[in-house]
C-alpha cells in the first residue's frame, strides 16, 4: 500500500535535495523479474480475478509471492541503501508465512481505518507474531486510509531513502558506513568531551526529575510543578544571551570546566534546600544551573571543530546528541527509582558526583594549536550583527525557532491528547516521550552513519516539512499504537535535523563567531519554546489538544519552506561579515 506513494515522495525529495534522478536508471538489480511476478500474482489473488481460487490455494499462492520477494531480497543484499526495503519484505513474509498465508490484522487498527477484515487476513486474537502484522492505521477520512505493518513502513520509508540515496550520492556505498559514527572516538579529546557531556546530562535529568517529583509530593500542586519547570527553562534564555558574548572571548575548554564546577555548587545548594525544606532556595539554584547549562550548550559545539577534521563533524555531533538523549532516558529512570525507594536526596547526591566526573573529563580536553583567547579586529561586528548579515545562517536559526514553537505547542498538549483523546490514561505522556527519545536517537545515529553531504542544508528544510506532515497525521489520528509510531517518526526526523543544524553552523559560520551563533540560536529557540508552553493550555481549551497539534504543523511547514528556499540559494561568499581589512579566518580555532 505504501509502494506507489513512497516512489512519488522519493522522487520529490530526490529533486529537492539536488539529486540526479537519471542515476536511478543505472541501478542494476539481480533477478528483478521476481518483483513484478509477485505483485501480479497478488493483484490477481486480492481482486475479482481471484474469485474462483479457493482459500487454501489463495493462502499457498500468497506465501509463494513472498518466497519470490525474499529471493529478490537475498540476491540484492549487497545494496546497503536498499536494506530497509529488504527488511520490510522479510518481516511481512514471516508474519504471513507463520499465519498460513494470511496477514494478521489488529481489530483496533481496522476500526480506526474504517475497513473490514477481508480475504488474506486473519481475525484479531487468532494469529501468531501479531506485532509483525497490520497493527497500525491510517485513519478513516483521509486519503489512503488503511491498516499497515512494521514491514510496510520499512518498505515505504526504505524506498524513499533508497531513491534519495541513489539520486544524491550516485550509489557510492561508501557514503553509508556504519563505522563512520565511531570515527570521532579515535580522538582522545572528543572521547573525554562526549563522555563528560553524557555524565553531565545524566546529572541534569536526575536532578530535574527528582525535584519535579519532590515538589509535587510536597505540595500536590501542578502549579508548583509548572513554576519549577519555568524556573529551569526560562533562565537559559539569559544564559544563552551571555554565551553569545563570552564563548568566543574565553578559552572554551576552561569555560566548560568552570561551568560544570559552578553547576555542581548549585546542586549542592539544592541538596541543602531539599533536606531543609527551603523551596525558594531550590527554585533559585535550579534557575542558576539552567542559565549555566546554556553557556555549556553553546561552548560544546563551538569546541568540536577544533578537535576533529571537518568530515567527521556530522558524526561527532550525532555522537553528542545520542549521549544527550541516552542520558535523558537513564536520568529520568534513575530519578524515578530514587523517588520510589529512598526520596530525592540520593538522586541529587549522585548528580554531584556526575559534575565532579564531568570536571575531571573536561580538564583533559585539549584542542591542539588553540590560542588561549580569540581576538577580533576592533571594527569587527558583534555577534547579533554578524548573524543578521549572514542570510543563510539567519534563515536557519529563525526556521528552527519557528519549529521549536511548534514542538513546544505539541509537547505541552501531549498529556491531554493521550489521556482524553486517545484514552491512554496518565501514563501516556511518559510513553510518548519515550517514543520520541527512541526516534531522536535513531535519527542522530543515521546522520552519524552517512555523514553530512552537500544536501544537508536542504534536508533541514525538507525535514521540517516532513515533521509538519507527521504532526498532521498525529492530530488526525485516533489509534494509540499509530500515535506512538508517528511520535517516534517525528523524533527520528528531528534527530537528523538537530545534528545537521549544528553541523551546518560549524561549516558555514566564521569560527570566531561560533559561540555567538550557537548562543543566539539557543536564546531564540528557548524563548519560543517557553512561549509555546505558556500559551498551549489556552489554545487547548479553545480547539482541544488535537487542534493545537494540527495548528503546530503549520509552523513547521512554513519554517521548513523558508529553510528549504534559503538553503537552496547560491551560497554567499565565505568568511565573515567584517569591517574593511577583514581579519584572517583561523579555521578550527577555539577557546
Amino acid at each position: 500500500m505504501f509502494l506507489l506513494p513512497s516512489l512519488a515522495l522519493g522522487l520529490v525529495f530526490g529533486l529537492l535535495l539536488g539529486g540526479d534522478l537519471s542515476r536511478l536508471l543505472r541501478v542494476q538489480f539481480r533477478i528483478g523479474w521476481t518483483v513484478p511476478l509477485a505483485l501480479a500474482v497478488q493483484l490477481v489473488l486480492f481482486s475479482r480475478l481471484g474469485g474462483p481460487i479457493t482459500e487454501d490455494s489463495r493462502a499457498l499462492l500468497h506465501t509463494g509471492t513472498y518466497v519470490l520477494l525474499l529471493a529478490f531480497a537475498a540476491a540484492n543484499v549487497r545494496l546497503r541503501s536498499f536494506l530497509p526495503v529488504l527488511a520490510g519484505v522479510a518481516t511481512n513474509a514471516i508474519a504471513i508465512t507463520v499465519n498460513g498465508g494470511r496477514m494478521p490484522v489488529s481489530a483496533s487498527a481496522a476500526k480506526a481505518a474504517g475497513i473490514a477484515v477481508g480475504h488474506g487476513s486473519v481475525s484479531a486474537g487468532v494469529h501468531r507474531l501479531w506485532f509483525l502484522g497490520d497493527v497500525f492505521a491510517i485513519p478513516a477520512g483521509i486519503p489512503l486510509a488503511n491498516v499497515f505493518s512494521v514491514g510496510d513502513l520499512l518498505i515505504g520509508c526504505g524506498m524513499i531513502a533508497f531513491i534519495v540515496f541513489e539520486a544524491t550520492s550516485g550509489g557510492r556505498e561508501s557514503a553509508f558506513d556504519l563505522g563512520r559514527l565511531l570515527e570521532p572516538f579515535d580522538s582522545r579529546a572528543y572521547r573525554r568531551l562526549a563522555t563528560g557531556k553524557l555524565v553531565s546530562h545524566l546529572g541534569d535529568w536526575l536532578t530535574l526529575a527528582a525535584l519535579v517529583g519532590w515538589i509535587y509530593g510536597r505540595t500536590g500542586s501542578a502549579g508548583d510543578v509548572a513554576a519549577l519547570l519555568i524556573a529551569r527553562l526560562a533562565p537559559p534564555i539569559l544564559g544563552a544571551g551571555v554565551a553569545s558574548v563570552i564563548v568566543d572571548r574565553l578559552p572554551r575548554q576552561r569555560m566548560l570546566v568552570w561551568v560544570e564546577a559552578l553547576r555542581g555548587v548549585a546542586v549542592a545548594f539544592a541538596l541543602v534546600g531539599v533536606i531543609a525544606g527551603i523551596v525558594p532556595l531550590v527554585y533559585a539554584v535550579l534557575a542558576a544551573s539552567g542559565a549555566l547549562a546554556a553557556v555549556s550548550a553553546a561552548a560544546v559545539p563551538s569546541l568540536v571543530p577544533s578537535l576533529l577534521p571537518a568530515q567527521q563533524l556530522p558524526s561527532a555531533n550525532a555522537g553528542l546528541g545520542i549521549a544527550k538523549d541516552g542520558a535523558m532516558a537513564l536520568g529520568a529512570v534513575g530519578a524515578g527509582a530514587a523517588l520510589a525507594w529512598t526520596g530525592p536526596t540520593p538522586a541529587l547526591a549522585l548528580d554531584l558526583v556526575t559534575f565532579v566526573a564531568a570536571v575531571l573529563l573536561f580538564r583533559g580536553v585539549r584542542a591542539a594549536g588553540e590560542p588561549a583567547r580569540r581576538q577580533r579586529d576592533p571594527g569587527a561586528p558583534g555577534g547579533l550583527r554578524y548573524l543578521i548579515h549572514r542570510r543563510r545562517l539567519l534563515l536557519l536559526v529563525l526556521s528552527f525557532a519557528a519549529a521549536t514553537l511548534a514542538t513546544g505547542l505539541a509537547n505541552a498538549s501531549f498529556p491531554g491528547f493521550f489521556r482524553h483523546e486517545l484514552g491512554f490514561g496518565s501514563g501516556g505522556y511518559g510513553f510518548a516521550i519515550s517514543a520520541l527519545a527512541v526516534g531522536l536517537t535513531l535519527g542522530q545515529a543515521l546522520v552519524g552513519f552517512v555523514g553530512g553531504g552537500t544536501a544537508s542544508g536542504r534536508w533541514i528544510g525538507a525535514g521540517l516539512i516532513v515533521m509538519g506532515g507527521c504532526f498532521v497525521a498525529l492530530g488526525l489520528g485516533t489509534h494509540l499504537p499509530t500515535a506512538l509510531l508517528v511520535i517516534a517518526a517525528i523524533g527520528f526526523v528531528d534527530g537528523t535535523t538537530d545534528v545537521l543544524f549544528e553541523t551546518f553552523i560549524q561549516q558555514e559560520a566564521d569560527p570566531r563567531y561560533y559561540g555567538a551563533v550557537f548562543g543566539l540560536a539557543s536564546a531564540f529557540m528557548t524563548t519560543t519554546m517557553v512561549g509555546a508552553i505558556a500559551v498551549a493550555p489556552v489554545f487547548a481549551d479553545i480547539v482541544k489538544p488535537h487542534g493545537v497539534i494540527l495548528g503546530a504543523s503549520a509552523f513547521l511547514v512554513i519554517a521548513g519552506s523558508v529553510a528549504l528556499v534559503g538553503m537552496t540559494t547560491t551560497r554567499a561568499a565565505p568568511a565573515s561579515v567584517h569591517a574593511p581589512g577583514a581579519v584572517r579566518v583561523i579555521r578550527g580555532a577555539s577557546g
